[in-house]
């Protein structure tokens, strides 16, 4: 299936991962699979940062960018240990895009998202206004969706991307009761999962604008996720919306 919507992909990786069979990583193969679904842009982190070295990871991103500048755009991965490098990051890359665009990964870096080290990001991301996606999963303890409220309302000018959306059907549900509480979530729709009728339920819950597309590529199929989109019984502006428009709107980039 291809889109007949040029669309702006708010969740994609670089590099290999070890629980995932990247069929089509390098660079130029992500970008056919890009042309082939027309996913015109592609919002990157690395998978390396996530799990062990940000510095080495950033820089990866920042390569990728100067190879495809128009089909990128890079998040700068933060971890809040050792205590100051995420703000030395955050500083050393803050050419990727403004507003910033920040990945935190509190399962694989072992932190709560609402614990104190990762204050300084939050702050940070207040006062530039920045895109922060962070990775969620069903009622886990370091990074359920629920912990998400806390920091988005004492954070209000930080626009929260809550990852995969929780992923499971629960997990969607606690994605839904923040986005219904705090209008600076946004729900992404990128998992290994899929549940009927929840894309119609975001979207009368909390509105087409605050949902994004995600294809987790290269990990994931991003066909079937374009497929629920294209698929789902909403309106074809509230399907543009998802698959283009919203994230522009939160990039600041035009339509």
């Amino acid at each position: 299936m291809r889109s007949t919507i040029p669309i702006a992909d708010c969740h994609g990786h670089l590099g290999v991962h070890p629980d995932f069979p990247a069929y089509k990583f390098a660079l130029p193969e992500m970008v056919g699979v890009m042309d082939h679904l027309n996913i015109q842009i592609l919002a990157i982190t690395s998978t390396r940062a996530c799990y062990t070295d940000c510095p080495a990871g950033n820089a990866e991103v920042a390569e990728a960018l100067q190879q495809y500048p128009d089909r990128f755009r890079g998040y700068v991965t933060v971890n809040p240990q050792p205590e100051g490098q995420a703000l030395a990051e955050l500083e050393r890359w803050k050419h990727f895009h403004q507003p910033p665009l920040i990945k935190l990964h509190p399962a694989l870096h072992q932190y709560p998202i609402h614990g104190p080290g990762y204050r300084p990001v939050w702050d940070y991301a207040h006062q530039t206004g920045a895109v922060v996606l962070v990775h969620t999963w069903d009622s886990d303890a370091l990074c359920s969706p629920l912990l998400l409220l806390g920091p988005a309302r004492e954070f209000p000018r930080a626009r929260i991307i809550i990852g995969h959306s929780g992923v499971t059907w629960r997990g969607y549900h606690q994605a839904l009761e923040v986005a219904s509480q705090a209008e600076n979530t946004f729900l992404d729709l990128t998992g290994s999962q899929s549940h009927r009728t929840i894309l119609e339920k975001m979207v009368a819950l909390v509105g087409a604008e605050r949902i994004l597309f995600g294809s987790d590529l290269p990990y994931l199929e991003a066909a079937v996720t374009l497929g629920r989109v294209m698929t789902a019984r909403v309106s074809d502006a509230a399907k543009e919306a998802i698959l283009r428009t919203n994230f522009l709107r939160l990039l600041r980039e035009g339509n």
